[in-house]
């Protein structure tokens, strides 16, 4: 008990600390002329009768502008020196939130007030008067200064039967997060473009979403990468040509959570929760890796809900220890004894030849996640000759 108390009074004060810092860089922006606020849209998502638009309100940050984002308009990347790479990676991170903005939401004729929270982020249900249609939709976020951007929320199809749930770190992009330096050095000094997708993956994911003769399947990407990384992960999945789909990321810094973030396993399984009792006609398909704990996590989540995962699958990651991959191969077994089919596979062509044998994709699917293997090795060849 005292320990726990002792642990509250850390966080409270790491967060009063917090709080005192963000004013004092707020007086520096205002003295330099760059006070005026702007809206980050993060994407949403939701069902025809109600949707979760997600934003944060920020201070001055041109630097940490993405240079593309597969936007209709948008520049394509230029060559940048690592010292502006570095910079720019680095301004995603000094930011200065706007604690208690108001803002205004408007979806199609629905207007509504809300407030940012005392880290400046957005998380609001709009609950339309008519249903809306599957699919992408626009909804307006505005400022009372007028500063106004447009923000994307998906609607699930109520008539889908399948969705996939996605790790990002080592799922669908190297990044080396178990590796120290090697994960700073892609984090901070490599730019979007040269960041490598795991081999065959964007060809196995768009199989999954866009089986022939079914609605769209959804597509919810999670991880604890902090919300700062959001506009550099979605324009990687949109250069790499991933399924575009809501990017459910975690807050870095003290809060009611913890210290730093909230756990993996919190993080994770609560929105794995959150989406199977959002959309209960969809079951789950949950890809993670091995490198940390999604092979736990997942593993759980099929204990507790047998009927709502349709499977999952974890990558194994060049780098476990002979222990760990035994260790994983025992809970696959474990839980494909318990009804749901779990496999720890070396890459894509493995997972997707599983899916076809279970009947969740289609065999065309298999050729094609063979031939983005084939492709991301050409790839690399080309990059290793250059």
């Amino acid at each position: 008990m005292h320990d726990t108390r002792l642990s509250r009074a850390v966080v409270r004060m790491a967060m009063v600390v917090e709080d005192a810092l963000q004013l004092v860089l707020l007086g520096l922006l205002r003295l330099r002329g760059r006070h005026h606020p702007t809206i980050v849209p993060f994407i949403g998502n939701g069902t025809p009768h109600r949707v979760r638009v997600h934003a944060r309100v920020l201070l001055g940050r041109h630097e940490a502008d993405a240079p593309a984002t597969a936007v209709p308009g948008a520049p394509a990347p230029t060559v940048r020196s690592r010292r502006a790479i570095l910079r720019a990676s680095l301004a995603r991170f000094l930011t200065v939130e706007v604690a208690d903005a108001r803002v205004r939401v408007t979806l199609g004729d629905h207007v509504i007030g809300a407030r940012a929270d005392r880290e400046g982020y957005l998380d609001v249900l709009v609950e339309p008067s008519e249903p809306l249609t599957p699919g992408w939709h626009d909804v307006e976020l505005a400022l009372p200064d007028g500063t106004a951007v447009t923000a994307k929320v998906v609607v699930v199809d109520p008539q889908a039967r399948i969705g996939l749930v996605s790790d990002v770190d080592d799922t669908i992009l190297e990044t080396g997060i178990g590796r120290g330096m090697a994960f700073i050095r892609a984090a901070l000094l490599t730019e979007v473009q040269n960041r490598s997708p795991l081999p065959g993956a964007a060809a196995l994911y768009n199989a999954f979403t866009e089986r022939p003769g079914e609605p769209l399947r959804p597509v919810f990407y999670v991880s604890t990468s902090p919300w700062n990384l959001h506009e550099m992960l979605l324009e990687f999945i949109a250069l790499r040509k991933f399924p575009l789909g809501p990017l459910q990321l975690t807050d870095w810094g003290p809060s009611r959570e913890g210290l730093l973030r909230i756990s993996a396993t919190a993080h994770k399984t609560g929105l794995v929760r959150r989406m199977l009792a959002e959309h209960p006609h969809l079951r789950l398909v949950l890809i993670g890796d091995s490198g940390q704990l999604d092979p736990e996590i997942y593993a759980a989540l099929a204990r507790e809900h047998p009927d709502r995962i349709a499977a999952v699958y974890i990558r194994r990651t060049a780098h476990d220890a002979p222990s760990r991959t035994a260790q994983v191969d025992e809970l696959a077994a474990e839980i494909t004894a318990a009804g749901v089919p779990m496999l720890a596979a070396n890459d894509s062509v493995e997972i997707a030849a599983h899916a076809v044998a279970l009947g969740l994709l289609d065999a065309s699917a298999l050729p094609q996640v063979r031939e983005g293997v084939r492709a991301a090795a050409r790839e690399r060849l080309v990059l290793l000759k250059g």
